[in-house]
């Protein structure tokens, strides 16, 4: 694999990947202090840029490939439901009877979990239910 970095020495193909993430993609709040009379904010040095814990390029990269996976699987799942033994319910139920189970599962945070059910409610052009959105 060759790949060129850049003048961050930064990977110019995850660089491209990370400037791609949907604006609207959540990003980890993390709510820390060091103790200590001056004022202390918590940071993460990668590629000589910081960033807030949870949020460098790759460890972002790679929660948005968890999620937008979870939103094609579902997307799946949701048309199959629609077409099978959800067929009475309609397709802002059938997406927003997901989110709890999705977020019961532990895989994601909630506000990503929120963000799945968008995302698989644009994939298969249904409304995204109220409960979805932050």
């Amino acid at each position: 694999m060759n790949t060129e970095l850049g003048d961050d020495g930064q990977d110019e193909s995850e660089a491209a990947r990370f400037a791609a993430l949907p604006p609207d993609f959540p990003r980890p709040a993390n709510l820390g202090a060091v103790s200590g009379a001056q004022a202390k904010f918590l940071m993460t040095r990668y590629q000589g840029r910081f960033y807030s814990p949870g949020c460098t390029p790759p460890e972002l990269l790679e929660r948005w490939n968890n999620c937008e996976d979870l939103a094609q699987q579902l997307a799946v799942k949701s048309i199959e439901s629609k077409t099978g033994k959800r067929a009475h319910m309609t397709e802002t139920e059938i997406l927003d009877q997901y989110l709890p189970r999705l977020i019961a599962t532990g895989w994601v945070s909630e506000p990503e979990a929120k963000w799945v059910m968008r995302r698989t409610a644009e994939l298969v052009g249904w409304q995204a239910p109220p409960s979805a959105f932050p």
